[in-house]
């Protein structure tokens, strides 16, 4: 069976959109990976998308289709990072910069361009919205070094349509 919806999809996206993120002329991460950064230490900055909980059910009749229409709202986790124990001064400015430069920009895009096709957008999301509360602490990694962690979330609302089928 084959549905429409993609969480890996939604993802992946959100990550091509955080790479595209700009700083002025430059990017706003040195590096953003799908999953966890385990060792930042070759970046000035960088960024992990993970997945953090979701909520889906029934969204009503899927109109002249046959079937229901689904609504999905999987919630990623953005934790962005920086070098914290050389200069803590300098960690925290890049994290204000950060926060007043990737909030306002996850509550003006409702939709993500398909890191597949760029020039559209993925097809079952219809709104990206920053959720929850924001967090930041410094964290010392494995590797021994402190950085500085900030945490937000977008929850990636998704409408599809699912088949009924009997048993």
């Amino acid at each position: 069976m084959s549905l429409n919806s993609s969480r890996l999809l939604i993802a992946q996206s959100l990550v091509a959109f955080l790479q595209g993120v700009q700083n002025g002329a430059s990017a706003l991460y040195a590096e953003v990976k799908l999953g966890a950064v385990f060792d930042p230490s070759p970046f000035a900055s960088w960024a992990e998308v993970t997945f953090f909980q979701s909520k889906s059910g029934p969204a009503g009749s899927g109109g002249n289709l046959i079937g229901w229409r689904i609504e999905d709202n999987p919630v990623f986790k953005i934790t962005s990072g920086w070098p914290y124990e050389a200069d803590s001064t300098a960690g925290m400015t890049n994290m204000l910069t950060a926060m007043d430069i990737l909030v306002p920009i996850l509550h003006s895009h409702y939709q993500l361009p398909n890191v597949n096709s760029p020039t559209q957008a993925v097809a079952s999301l219809y709104s990206l919205l920053e959720d929850q509360l924001e967090r930041a602490m410094p964290v010392r990694f494995p590797n021994g070094h402190v950085y500085l962690l900030w945490e937000t979330y977008a929850v990636a609302k998704q409408n599809y349509n699912v088949t009924l089928v009997n048993p």
